[in-house]
């Protein structure tokens, strides 16, 4: 296994673990190690899998925070809202559902 895979590897395991950051670290370190060296056509096989798996890692992720959200706003609209009190009973935050976010 290459460099390129191995950052692959690891793209798709922060993925896995809900760590976009990281994904994207990895990602960009993938596309500065390809811009050094670029890739031998079996390495390029190899990396479009990785890449498939972490492109179905992402929209997995997407699919559910979309679920979560609808799920929140029901039960917002259900309650009247979502709001964030502190200790003191005072209202700290009231909660925005923002929309599908696409950074993958």
């Amino acid at each position: 296994m290459g460099e390129a895979e191995r950052l692959l590897e690891s793209a798709c395991a922060a993925m896995a673990q809900g760590d976009p950051e990281a994904c994207r670290k990895a990602l960009e370190s993938l596309a500065a190690q390809v811009a050094r060296e670029p890739l031998d056509p079996e390495a390029q096989a190899a990396c479009e899998r990785q890449l498939a798996r972490l492109r179905g890692l992402a929209l997995s992720a997407l699919e559910g925070l979309d679920s979560a959200r609808a799920w929140l706003r029901e039960l917002s609209a259900l309650l009247g809202g979502l709001d964030v009190y502190d200790r003191g009973g005072r209202q700290r935050v009231a909660t925005v559902l923002s929309a599908r976010t696409q950074r993958f």
